[in-house]
């Protein structure tokens, strides 16, 4: 979904239900609405309209469901936001949808609010997938992982524990380019230094640097404070026990990760029992387009 979108598909990327305290959530739809529904959470920052740039062609054996978390994209800021909240804003879109049953994934930031709708709606979640996951920052091994991490990442999860008030001028900065400059900042962030070669060679590519790129401005649609406030929420304790969720748990990684290193995903798999752990060897944290079509049969198989 570039620029050539139809008037039908654009309603379907600019959709949203009100929730019963009020607020709005936003949220798109891709794929066949006939199929098997998967609710897939983007990254952090991110919108609805950044999940296209997970795979190569709109997926035709599922319905994807794409909601914007609280302050970001078209949805409204939720103040006191707990991440285990997640799930039940997860359950109001659903029911709203008529969807009784269905698949969760997240990717990079999206990840730990996958984890919580499947610690939180066990009985209506068939399986919960987690790529290229951002880990709790929480212990100190989390902590020796994320040393792993690039410098931008490294910062924001420092600031975001530990001085969140210095984090604001840090978001703003990259907000203001991505706003009015979102080519020029996608394009330097191919040449990053810290940017593993097997991502540098996917960034390359022109479509997916014009899907980043279209995408780029809408996560501060209504500011930073969603950005920065969900920032804080990943760094701090998750608030609900990995070892505790029902649902099948898959995990997908690559070992050349520098946004979410690898031990990060290592971690929770360790604290989920019985949950599926598949890491690429020589990749990075855009594994999606290469491996959409076995994360999407995995997690619409259900076990």
């Amino acid at each position: 979904y570039g620029s050539n979108v139809t008037t039908t598909q654009a309603s379907r990327l600019a959709q949203a239900v009100q929730l019963a305290d009020g607020r709005i959530l936003g949220y798109a739809e891709y794929g066949t609405p006939a199929a098997p529904p998967l609710f897939l959470f983007h990254g952090l920052p991110g919108s609805r309209l950044a999940i296209p740039e997970l795979w190569r062609a709109a997926p035709g054996t599922a319905r994807v469901i794409a909601p914007d978390r609280p302050g970001m994209g078209t949805s409204t800021f939720q103040p006191g936001r707990r991440l285990t909240d997640w799930a039940d804003d997860v359950r109001q879109l659903a029911d709203s949808l008529g969807i009784r049953r269905f698949a969760v994934a997240g990717f990079s930031g999206g990840g730990p609010h996958a984890l919580a709708v499947g610690h939180g709606l066990p009985e209506r979640v068939i399986a919960v997938g987690i790529i290229a996951g951002a880990g709790p920052a929480d212990t100190r091994e989390a902590r020796h992982a994320l040393k792993q991490a690039n410098p931008a990442n490294r910062l924001i999860f420092a600031l975001a524990r530990t001085a969140p008030r210095l984090l604001w001028p840090v978001i703003a900065l990259h907000a203001h380019g991505m706003k009015r400059h979102p080519a020029r900042v996608v394009h330097s962030a191919t040449r990053a230094k810290s940017l593993p070669e097997a991502d540098r060679l996917a960034m390359a590519g022109p479509e997916l640097q014009e899907r980043i790129t279209a995408a780029a401005p809408e996560p501060f649609r209504h500011g930073i404070r969603g950005i920065v406030y969900e920032a804080g929420l990943l760094a701090q304790p998750w608030g609900f026990d990995l070892a505790a969720i029902q649902p099948a748990v898959h995990i997908w990684h690559g070992d050349q990760d520098s946004n979410a290193p690898v031990p990060m995903a290592r971690h929770v798999a360790g604290q989920i029992p019985g949950s599926r752990l598949i890491i690429y060897p020589g990749e990075g944290h855009l594994i999606v387009p290469k491996h959409w079509d076995e994360i999407l049969a995995a997690l619409l198989d259900g076990s």
